[in-house]
């Protein structure tokens, strides 16, 4: 496979579009997931490669750190998407989940970085591209958030970092959406709640994260910026 999107957590919601998206484009996609659903199976059926991967688990990231270069020639892009979501009580109560935070959100990024350099590299495209979606609550802060917005500063970070040190032939910008979609299970005090916290009271959508990807894999002098959408108002 050559000129693929390497996209992380593909399984569901944003990933998922994403690869859809670039899969009907006729670009080639591979993906990671963590556990499997039926759009695993979906995607694959389009032709997309997929790995089943646990950022939390060591053997399960070398593994597929190594099978990937195996598969894969060059890469045209690579979409850090895998994440998780908690809160400091739920912290309190779990500790290690502090841990679980910044390996999927800082350690597995890195490595994947690391071990995707030679394939971005190898791109035919004039430049290629790294993308990490952040969190637009990472400019303002949250009080209930500290250690799940801490551990996607330090992704911000990194990437701001390899930005200078991979210039020019490798691109890589953050996109710091807002609400993007309401979950199902949320109530209507909910969804007003979070509405409350933007600037534009609205959703950006899936349609809108897509536009934003298109917009930094296009833009050819866009390196080490932030794009951040649904400005969070500080609450």
């Amino acid at each position: 496979m050559q000129e693929a999107i390497l996209i992380t957590g593909a399984g569901q919601r944003i990933g998922l579009y994403l690869a859809e998206q670039f899969l009907e484009q006729g670009q080639p996609v591979v993906f990671t997931y963590r556990q499997y659903r039926p759009s695993v199976d979906v995607l694959k059926s389009k032709g997309a490669l997929g790995f089943q991967v646990d950022f939390n688990d060591t053997d399960s990231l070398d593994a597929f750190l190594k099978a990937l270069p195996r598969q894969v020639q060059s890469l045209r892009a690579v979409i850090h998407n895998a994440s998780i979501w908690v809160t400091d009580s739920q912290i309190a109560e779990v500790p290690t989940l502090l841990e679980d935070l910044l390996r999927v959100h800082v350690s597995a990024p890195y490595q994947i970085n690391m071990a995707c350099y030679p394939l971005l590299c190898a791109s035919q495209a004039q430049s290629s591209d790294v993308i990490a979606l952040s969190d637009a609550r990472v400019s303002t802060g949250h009080s209930e958030y500290s250690g799940y917005l801490a551990s996607k500063s330090a992704l911000e970070t990194m990437t701001k970092s390899l930005a200078k040190a991979w210039a020019p032939k490798v691109k890589l910008n953050v996109l710091a959406p807002g609400l993007v979609i309401f979950n199902d299970r949320d109530t209507e005090i909910q969804r007003a709640a979070r509405l409350a916290e933007s600037a534009i009271p609205q959703q950006i959508g899936l349609e809108g994260i897509w536009q934003s990807v298109q917009y930094l894999l296009n833009s050819q002098t866009s390196t080490a910026t932030r794009l951040e959408l649904g400005q969070c108002l500080n609450h």
